[in-house]
Formats: C-alpha cells, sequence, structure tokens
C-alpha cells in the first residue's frame, strides 16, 4: 500500500477520475462521508487484509490493504488518479 497519509489523496482523486473532474472541483470533502483518519490508521497497519467500503455521493467507493481502490465496483487504478486532466 502507499503511504497511510496518502491513501485519503488517492481516494479523492479516484473519485474525482470518476467524476470527469479535478479533485479539487468535488463538491464535497471525503471527510464528510468516511473517518480519513481511521482509514489513515488502517493504511498504517502491518497487514493487508483489511477493505472499507463507504458511500460517496452517487458513488460507492471501496478501498483495501493491498492499495486496490473500486469505485462503484470497477478497479481505479492509481495511474488513473494520477492522470485524471486526460479525461
Amino acid at each position: 500500500m502507499t503511504e497511510p497519509d496518502d491513501v485519503t489523496l488517492e481516494l479523492v482523486g479516484a473519485i474525482a477520475t470518476v467524476e470527469g473532474v479535478e479533485p479539487h472541483e468535488l463538491d464535497y470533502s471525503l471527510h464528510d462521508y468516511v473517518a480519513t483518519d481511521a482509514v489513515r490508521e488502517m493504511a498504517r497497519t502491518d497487514t493487508d487484509d483489511w477493505e472499507l467500503t463507504f458511500e460517496v455521493p452517487d458513488h460507492t467507493v471501496t478501498v483495501d490493504g493491498t492499495g486496490e481502490i473500486q469505485i462503484d465496483g470497477v478497479t481505479v487504478r492509481e495511474s488513473d488518479a494520477v492522470q485524471s486532466d486526460e479525461i
């Protein structure tokens, strides 16, 4: 998994990618829908045997200990989130 502090940034990037916007253009903050501190704590664990699913407006988001992020059941790779301006 990536650095624990980066997991929330990756989640925001993945959601923005699916929305077709830049992360700062989302109409809401991630912490309004999930305890971002708890997500970071899970990412800091020594195991990758965890999974968290939560909802944001119009989407179901799943992240797991391997760093995989799924939006509405479709895997969004980190490289997709970084290149969100290409959508």
